[in-house]
């Protein structure tokens, strides 16, 4: 089964000119960190299809908590994560 589930907060939402895909860039928390390292998130690169996220597009901004749901595809010899379902806290 190919299935991922991320839920964290919007870094920062790039829109693609050449192609329907936008990047979504994600903070998403670290399940274990050390306490005086000051990062206690990672940055995780979501796609999402232009066409199918039209309506949720208009209501992410910075700072927003969001959840996506999607699996991981190789795209041009590099993992990709590919967000199906978008939901917005």
């Amino acid at each position: 089964m190919n299935f991922i589930a991320i839920i964290g907060i919007v870094d920062k939402l790039s829109k693609s000119t050449t192609n329907n895909n936008h990047t979504l860039r994600i903070k998403v928390e670290k399940s274990a960190f050390n306490h005086t390292d000051e990062e206690w998130y990672d940055i995780v690169n979501v796609n999402l299809d232009k066409e199918i996220f039209q309506t949720e597009m208009n209501s992410i901004s910075k700072g927003c908590i969001i959840g996506v749901k999607g699996r991981a595809q190789w795209i041009n010899k590099q993992m990709r994560l590919i967000g199906e379902k978008v939901q917005i806290f």
